[in-house]
Parts: structure tokens; sequence; C-alpha cells
């Protein structure tokens, strides 16, 4: 006798996602709120309003670069430059405006150069067929030699207090950072849940071959979602030059693994076709705190990237996990 296997449908796993999505984001916020409630008992202080604040610019950074590798990570992409485009957008925007140029023109220039840079990544894996862990590695090299030529190897002081206080300003209570990432959420999730470039991004990365049969135009696609990702990875470094004031070629060492990290953690899954842009804001929201609550505690600061390492590493058991709820069954992607 024989048994029959009934395929899920569809809908049906369209659901269960939707479900565990929501599921995932509770999960975080539970584990955000417990992080707060331990360390607050053992360090008090850890709960002022100074603290606070410290959290939410800290997340401002992965939050903002978040938001665009969501989107590259559901196309079943990757981008590996992000942390040395964010240190260029940094060294320009910060060595034109120590230089006179007016603040609106340095911060413009700076995202042009990220928006540069992600399009050229988005042309590479387009045109030349090299899949993105390949182009984005080479240009993670490239942007990081660009930095180092353009400042000379050293480093620059912002004396522009209209500049510094982008960084440190805070409206209706709320750090300016953290209230740009929340614009950059709202504009990413208005992009990727509600128009067509979302619900074709969504696609290509669930089913490359379907979407480019059913018309949709996937190269350029790839370029645009390439483009958004360094855009967001330069607002990244506008973000850190105003908080800290002083930055060099080096300043965004290791912001790919921790962007990856917050963006997995956050439900965007790495087989593609699925993206959770408040999730990601929210595990931005916590990787910042476990590293506040290591600081506080005067825990060594190495531990911090043993911590973001065993997140990254929870977050991919746990799309496993939810992969095999789902029955989803990710496939190798030749373009990406």
């Amino acid at each position: 006798m024989s048994t029959t296997t009934v395929p899920r449908s569809p809908l049906g796993r369209l659901s269960v996602r939707r479900l565990l999505d929501v599921l995932q984001s509770a999960g975080l916020l539970a584990v955000l709120i417990v992080v707060f409630v331990v360390v607050s008992v053992l360090e008090p202080h850890f709960i002022s309003g100074a603290s606070l604040k410290t959290i939410l610019v800290n997340s401002s950074q992965l939050a903002v670069c978040g938001v665009g590798m969501t989107m590259v990570i559901a196309l079943r992409g990757i981008d590996l430059s992000v942390g040395s485009v964010e240190a260029l957008a940094a060294v320009v925007a910060a060595k034109l405006s120590s230089t006179g140029t007016p603040l609106a023109l340095a911060i413009a220039i700076a995202l042009l150069a990220g928006l540069v840079a992600g399009t050229i990544n988005g042309l590479i894996i387009t045109q030349l067929r090299v899949p993105a862990f390949v182009a984005t590695l080479g240009m993670l090299s490239i942007a990081q030699g660009v930095a180092l030529l353009y400042s000379n190897g050293g480093s620059f002081l912002v004396s522009d207090r209209a500049f510094t206080a982008i960084g440190r300003d805070v409206v209706l209570g709320v750090p300016l950072p953290f209230v740009i990432a929340l614009l950059a959420l709202i504009a990413g999730w208005v992009l990727f849940n509600q128009t067509r470039f979302g619900r074709h991004t969504a696609a290509a990365g669930d089913n490359e071959e379907a979407a480019i049969a059913s018309g949709i135009r996937v190269r350029s696609l790839i370029v645009a979602v390439f483009a958004i990702v360094g855009l967001t990875a330069a607002l990244a470094g506008v973000l850190v030059t105003a908080q800290v004031g002083d930055v060099d070629a080096t300043v965004g060492m290791g912001f790919e693994l921790n962007v990856i990290a917050v963006v997995v953690l956050g439900g965007t899954s790495l087989a593609g076709g699925r993206g959770n842009l408040p999730g990601t804001v929210l595990a931005s929201v916590l990787v910042a705190s476990i590293n506040a609550a290591l600081n506080i505690l005067g825990v060594q600061t190495f531990y911090q990237y043993l911590a973001v390492g065993l997140l990254l590493i929870l977050a991919l058991a746990l799309e496993a996990f939810r992969d095999r709820l789902t029955g989803s069954r990710p496939s190798a992607r030749p373009g990406v």
C-alpha cells in the first residue's frame, strides 16, 4: 500500500512564513526586554537616558545599511563591500566638510560615492556574470583602497558644528540618527512591500528563472538593488562621521558582518524571496544593546565580536528551522 504526500500549497507556505516573521520579531523584542531587565539589575545605570540614547545612536548605522542589505539578501544576493563603502563615504564627507565645502554638497557627494560603488557592483554581477560574493569582495578592497588614497592614510576631524549636530541632536526625545534610520525603514518598507519594484525583487529572489519568464527585468533589478545598498552604506558613513567627528579609512572594518547578522537575525531569508525590514531594525537595536551591556559591565571588547558571531549562527539555525516548517528548498543561483 503506497502513501501519497500532499505538497504544501504556496498560499499555506506564505501564511506560515508571515506567522513566523511575526513570531521572530516578537522573539527579538522579548530577548531585548530580557537583556534590559537583566543588565539593569546588575548595573542600574544601564537604563539611564544617556545609555538609551547611545544604544539608539549606535544602532542607527546598522539599521540604515540593513534596509538596503535586506533587499539584497531578499534577492538572494550578498554585499561584502558595505563596510568599505561606509568608510569611503565617511572620509569623503569629513574631508570635504573640513576643507570648507558646504555641508549639503559634502553629504551629497559622499552619498553619490556609495551609489556609484553599489551600481558598479550590480553591473559587474549582471554584465560580467560574476557572483555577488566575488564582485563585492573585490569592491571591498577597491573602496578601501580609494578611501586610503583619498585620505592619504590619515584621519579627518569634523569642525562643522552643523555636521556633528546630526549625530547628537534629538527630535521629540529621539536621537536624530535613529529618526533617520526610522525614515529609511519607512521608505524601504514602502518600496519593498507596496510597489512593483519590491514585488519583483521578492519574486526574483524566490525564483529567478520564473521571474525572467514572467517578463521581469532581473538584471536591471539587480543593479538597482545593489545601488540602493551602496547608498544606504554611504548614509551610514555620514552618520558615523557626524557621531564621532573624527574618522579615517578603517572606520568600517567588520561592519559588513554586523549588517548581515542583523538582517538574518531580523528574519530575512538567505534563500531569497523574503525580507523583514522591521525585524532588521529591531535586531540592530538588540545588537547595539548587547554591545552596550557588555561595555557597561566591563567585559572586554573582543567579546562583542563573539556575541555577534553567536547571534549570526543562531539566526542561521532559526532560518533552517523555519525553512523546514515552510517546506522551502533553497537552490543555487548562478548570477548572484
